[in-house]
């Protein structure tokens, strides 16, 4: 007997066939409504594992067994002559068609869904009555075209409460500072990418906006007990997903979570560090869960710009570096705190019973405890480089900061002192020199573009000034960093009668 023949008439391979496409379209149909309900992530584990365990019987059962016009019987009990499996197989063979079809709709549904970045996306498709979603109305930027760059977006919070925005962002944070010390990794700054927090943009369009070739986003649901985490990293040109993850983990692994995001990121990104390099690249720099969770609660509220969130931030910092000594990160953001009350332009400077004296104190306290606890060398530096600017020792600075810059050439942070450092020693050459390799970048990115305005107008060719300063606010008509800098420099290039229907439109 002919083995496959017989496996033909007894319908088992279409038997075969029609059960790895059901299969298939029942696991991307739970994929897709379970996580609405919340329903943890063992549950497709298991049914994928059962329907797994489930092939071999069905094929068992379609050999043993025959559908006849008097219910099931065993094949060997059913008369060939009156046998009906050319009429089971038309039935099976239409029933597979059915499920392909099928299978093509959701293909077509997720590609459709693929650009905003799937299930629980932050971004809705492209409106067809969008313009700026119009193919050839602008140049694509210069930056999308490499393939190492990235922006992390806020990831949104999908917790029963709707309490754990502070956890969303400040993991979303933390993700994007470990990728950021990835040496030939592009990230968009904190500034920028987290200014579409619930846009409705397009992924696509979001990408261009930020100038980077890739986004990750995704979502948390966090209660006292459980973290459910799920992330996705999207190719921004055709919307596909290049890596995804879900962890379904106790609360207690929240470090652990951040670490192997960033580590599985990075990987997935194909940069250059080695498997050692990235694990320390990912650490979160403390092993206790509870000023973990502090400092994260401190970094949500760093980017406000409120004095009354920075308060609370620097409150929550200084509870992370109460709890574990030895977690520089907290050490730094607590100082970066007293440097800006010592400032009183800053706006989240507060006045207070504090002296000068004593907030030059708390800043040194910190900084030095930030100094002796780095986990690096690399991260000491840039902890050296801020004390040394703090006490007037600018050229140690400069030479600090541009030794940290050859191994963290995209840190604003470092770029942004060594460009005040520049105009503050009236080095117009070395100024000019880093607005020159940023301008590129500067068109890109809002954070550049803001470090970029905030010190060209200083310089002797304060025209120039004014005319980047135009094409920034053209870029971003809604950006009131990017406005505030440009009528700065528009003013002081003398633009107010040269530009005076520009300087109208813009002053809204």
């Amino acid at each position: 007997m002919n083995l496959l023949a017989e496996l033909r008439r007894r319908n088992v391979i279409r038997v075969a066939g029609l059960y790895l496409v059901g299969a298939w379209l029942v696991v991307q149909i739970a994929e897709t409504l379970l996580p609405i309900f919340e329903t943890p992530g063992w549950v497709l584990k298991a049914l994928v594992v059962l329907l797994a365990l489930g092939f071999i019987p069905a094929l068992a059962f379609a050999w043993v067994f025959e559908m006849t016009p008097e219910g099931l019987k065993r094949e060997h009990e059913v008369d060939r002559s009156q046998s009906v499996v050319d009429q089971t197989a038309r039935k099976l063979d239409i029933a597979v068609i059915v499920l392909l079809l099928a299978v093509g709709g959701m293909v077509l549904w997720q590609n459709q869904r693929a650009p905003d970045a799937g299930s629980g996306s932050l971004s809705p498709a492209v409106s067809a009555e969008d313009p700026s979603a119009s193919a050839g109305e602008s140049e694509p930027d210069p930056i999308a075209t490499e393939t190492k760059s990235i922006a992390v977006l806020p990831f949104a919070d999908f917790s029963p409460g709707g309490d754990q925005a502070w956890f969303a962002d400040g993991l979303s944070e933390e993700i994007l500072n470990a990728l950021a010390r990835t040496p030939d990794l592009q990230v968009a700054a904190r500034t920028s990418s987290f200014r579409f927090k619930g846009s409705e943009l397009s992924i696509p369009q979001i990408a261009k906006e930020l100038g980077v070739a890739h986004v990750l986003e995704g979502s948390v649901r966090s209660t006292p007990e459980r973290i459910r985490v799920t992330a996705q990293l999207i190719r921004a040109a055709d919307g596909f997903h290049v890596w995804s993850q879900n962890y379904d983990r106790d609360a207690a692994d929240i470090i652990a979570i951040q670490e192997d995001l960033a580590t599985q990121i990075a990987t997935a990104m194909q940069t250059s560090m080695d498997p050692a390099a990235l694990a320390d690249m990912a650490k979160a720099g403390t092993r206790s869960v509870e000023a973990y969770q502090a400092y994260i609660r401190g970094v949500a509220k760093t980017f406000t710009y409120d004095a009354k969130d920075s308060r609370e931030a620097y409150e929550y910092f200084e509870q992370a570096r109460s709890t574990d000594p030895a977690f520089a990160a907290a050490h730094w953001r607590a100082a970066t705190y007293w440097l800006a009350q010592m400032d009183p332009t800053q706006t989240i400077a507060v006045m207070s019973d504090t002296t000068y004296a004593e907030m030059s104190d708390n800043f040194a306290e910190r900084i030095d405890l930030a100094i002796r606890h780095a986990p690096n060398e690399l991260e000491r530096s840039q902890y050296r480089g801020l004390k040394a600017e703090r006490d007037l020792r600018w050229r140690e600075a400069v030479d600090i900061y541009r030794a940290f810059l050859v191994e963290r050439p995209g840190n604003l942070e470092a770029t942004s002192q060594l460009l005040a450092l520049a105009v503050a020693m009236s080095d117009d050459a070395s100024a000019r020199e880093l607005l020159d390799r940023i301008w590129p970048l500067a068109q890109t990115r809002i954070e550049f573009a803001l470090a970029h305005l905030n010190h060209a107008h200083r310089l002797p060719d304060r025209s120039r000034a004014a005319d980047e300063a135009q094409a920034l606010a053209e870029r971003w008509p809604d950006h009131r960093g990017v406005l505030y800098q440009a009528h700065r420099a528009l003013l002081w290039g003398a633009a107010w009668t040269k530009r005076g229907p520009y300087w109208s439109a813009c002053g809204r």
